[in-house]
């Protein structure tokens, strides 16, 4: 998994104009400390993020569907494409966990083959919010207008960081 998180962070990066939220887009990026709580959020903070959502890296198109709240739950679901066809899928719940926020992921192959063990999922909890920029461990979802977001993913392998990449999004239609 590590080696195609690094293939995708090198073929996804882009040159850090994120816009004027961050000079660097590392800046954008928080980690979860040991033992850190989470700030209280609910999932209906996060209601703004619903919709259809298309954005553009530099091997091509990514969509983000996210569907509305239900149950303390915001599930959504990511096609990422390239002009030879899809790279990876995944599928994300926002989640409310103890009167805060995690946002839970599960990535796929274009064959839907798991990148995380079959039972396994990567869990990143709220670390952070500032008005409509929620600051998860290692991903940050920044609203940037009433139809756009930035998302700052942090990719890291083997305990170091290795890039920070930076995928704006535009509401469908």
């Amino acid at each position: 998994m590590a080696c195609i998180l690094l293939g995708l962070a090198a073929s996804f990066l882009l040159n850090g104009q994120a816009g004027a939220q961050a000079a660097e887009p590392r800046a954008m990026i928080r980690l979860q400390a040991q033992e850190q709580v989470s700030p209280p959020a609910s999932i209906a903070d996060l209601a703004w993020i619903e919709g259809h959502w298309l954005g553009e890296m530099p091997e091509g198109p990514v969509e983000h569907v996210i569907l509305g709240a239900a149950f303390g739950h915001m599930p959504s679901f990511v096609r990422a494409l390239s002009p030879q066809g899809p790279v990876f899928y995944e599928i994300s719940v926002f989640v409310e966990v103890a009167g805060s926020l995690s946002v839970r992921v599960k990535h796929f192959t274009p064959s839907l083959a798991g990148w995380e063990a079959r039972e396994a999922y990567i869990d990143r909890p709220l670390v952070g919010r500032d008005g409509d920029t929620f600051y998860f461990d290692g991903i940050t979802f920044a609203r940037t207008g009433p139809d756009s977001f930035t998302v700052y993913f942090l990719d890291r392998a083997d305990g170091r960081e290795r890039a920070t990449l930076v995928i704006p999004f535009r509401r469908k239609g």
